[in-house]
Formats: C-alpha cells, structure tokens, sequence
C-alpha cells in the first residue's frame, strides 16, 4: 500500500482547535496512535523531525493519519501564507466536505449512516451526539482495522473502548498461583477474590472448544454457551463476566443486536466485547465500532491472536 505524505518534508504543521481537542480527549474516536501524531506537532517540528521523533510508529501509518488530519482540519501549514492552502474548499471537518474526496469511502459512509438510521442505536446516540461525525470516525477507524486483521488477525482499540474498572484487576488483587502461559499475563489475576471469567457465545462447538481451551490456559473461567438460552442465562448471573467473545453472523444470536444492548445494560455496559469471525468486510467492522465492540479476530484461532485481543480489550484497566 503506498500513500503520498500530503506534506514536503521541511513542511512545519501546527493542530487546529478541533486537532488539540481531539488529540486529548479521552473520549475521541481517533485512533490512539493518530492521537499521538497530533499530540507531537507543536507548530515547530517540520514533517521529517516528527517521522524521527516518532521513530516507533510506521512511516506509513503517519502519512496517512497526516493525510486524515488535514481533510478532518485538524492540522494546518504553520506558515499563514500555507494555512490558505491548508484551508482549500473541502478542508473543513464536515461530513459531506470530507466524505466526497474518497467516493469509495463515501458510499461506504453513506451505507453505514442509513443503517444507523434505519435503525436507532442508543449506544451511538449516548456516545456522540453528532452522529455524521461519528459515522466519518467509524468509517476511517474500519480502514484502519482491516489493514490490522490483514497482517495480524486481531484489531482492538482502546480509544474506542469504555473504561474498564469494572474488572477491578489492580496489582493487589493478583493472584500468584495462577500463572498463565508467557505472554497472556493480562486478565490472569482475581476479581472480588475469584478468577476472571469470559462467556463464549459460539454455535460452532469445536471452534468453541478450542477458545475455551487458550482461555482456560490465561486463568480464566470459562462459561461457554452454544445457543441463546445459555448466553442468556450467563448475562443474567449475578456474576457478571470480565470480556465476551461472539461469534459474528452466528444462527443463535444476532452479533449487532447483542452489543447494542450490551452497552445499553447498566451492569455489563463496561464488559469489553470481541468478536470473532472469519472474513468481515469493512462495513461490518464499521457497525461494530459504532456500537462500541472492543474488537475483532479473525478464525482460526491461534494463541498469539487471543493474547492480542486480550490485550487490546483489557488495555484499558492499567
């Protein structure tokens, strides 16, 4: 994949009122790692001290969150006699200015806003009022999530995800007779004085068996469930879980329904969700984003894709 810097290398950027606001809100939709792009320009770092300077981060991903945040006007050229091309027709942050450069991400965003019409989500509605701008958010994001599936079978992002203090896994709480395997140490230590649990909802037994399996081994306790009545019945126990796995496009129970209400239940609201499946298209990731799913991974199962997703999804309680 190849993408053009929108900028000259000697080129010096500075954020926009709407670029500081995103790049430090808490709640901001942006990816984590195009938070930090913002976050290191500061109106006197040029284009090539900040690919040195965030040496870390792939070239390619800044060039195109550079290229994301100048159509989004959330940088501009630092010069004023570059800010008036900076600020060309089309700049501005807006749904349709934005959309219309890229027809490909504009239908797509067009699909996805008469969806979340059609069909009122109230954990979209909760999360921004603004719903073009979360739509716009949603639709980069699910870019960003198929280039991560594509390479490592897993994408999570913790700047989409609530809060999770729900797990109350602090340091003091961990339990050193549960060693998981290396490497799957998140999650492994005690809630309220027992093991963490994760409710698998999988019509597809063997699939099942095999995550239960790599959870298991991570310490948790696992409570699966092969039809509706067991998922059901495990969101109802007075023990709530600390993350979901759902099978996408499963015969039990309907993926984006179940994460809708999700986030909507008081006691599981915070709870991350991941879903797994075997080929979702970007739409879907889209959806699920807006709905506030932690994440994705992609069949088959392998231990280091669930050491990702648990990580990713229990980022949020260190």
């Amino acid at each position: 994949m190849s993408v053009q810097n929108p900028f000259s290398p000697d080129a010096v950027l500075v954020c926009t009122q709407h670029g500081v606001r995103a790049s430090t809100d808490p709640n901001s939709t942006l990816a984590p790692g195009f938070r930090e792009v913002l976050r290191a320009i500061n109106g006197k770092r040029t284009v090539a001290d900040l690919q040195s300077f965030l040496h870390h981060v792939d070239p390619l991903k800044i060039a195109i969150w550079l290229d994301d945040a100048r159509r989004m006007d959330l940088i501009k050229l630092a010069t004023p006699a570059a800010e008036k091309v900076a600020a060309a027709p089309g700049a501005a942050f807006e749904y349709g200015a934005y959309i219309e450069k890229d027809e490909e991400v504009a239908a797509l965003a067009r699909d996805i806003a008469k969806w979340a019409k059609l069909k009122p989500q109230s954990a979209v509605r909760a999360r921004n009022a603004d719903l073009h701008k979360t739509v716009q958010m949603a639709t980069l994001q699910s870019g960003e999530a198929l280039e991560s599936l594509a390479t490592s079978g897993v994408f999570t992002s913790a700047g989409l995800m609530p809060t999770l203090d729900v797990l109350g896994m602090v340091a003091e709480q961990s339990d050193p007779a549960i060693t998981p395997p290396a490497g799957m140490a998140m999650g492994a230590g005690k809630r309220n004085g027992r093991k963490p649990s994760a409710v698998i909802a999988d019509d597809d037994v063997p699939a099942l068996g095999v995550l239960a399996g790599m959870l298991g081994a991570a310490g948790y306790a696992i409570r699966a469930t092969a039809t509706r009545k067991q998922f059901i019945d495990e969101l109802n126990d007075s023990a709530t879980p600390d993350v979901i796995f759902l099978k996408f496009e499963s015969t039990t129970i309907d993926t984006f329904k179940t994460v809708d209400k999700i986030r909507q239940h008081p006691a599981l609201a915070k709870i991350p969700v991941v879903i797994s499946g075997a080929a979702p298209s970007r739409e879907d990731i889209a959806k699920s984003i807006l709905l506030g799913a932690s994440g994705w991974i992609v069949r088959p199962y392998t231990e280091e894709k669930v050491q990702a997703a648990l990580n990713g999804a229990l980022a949020g309680m260190v």
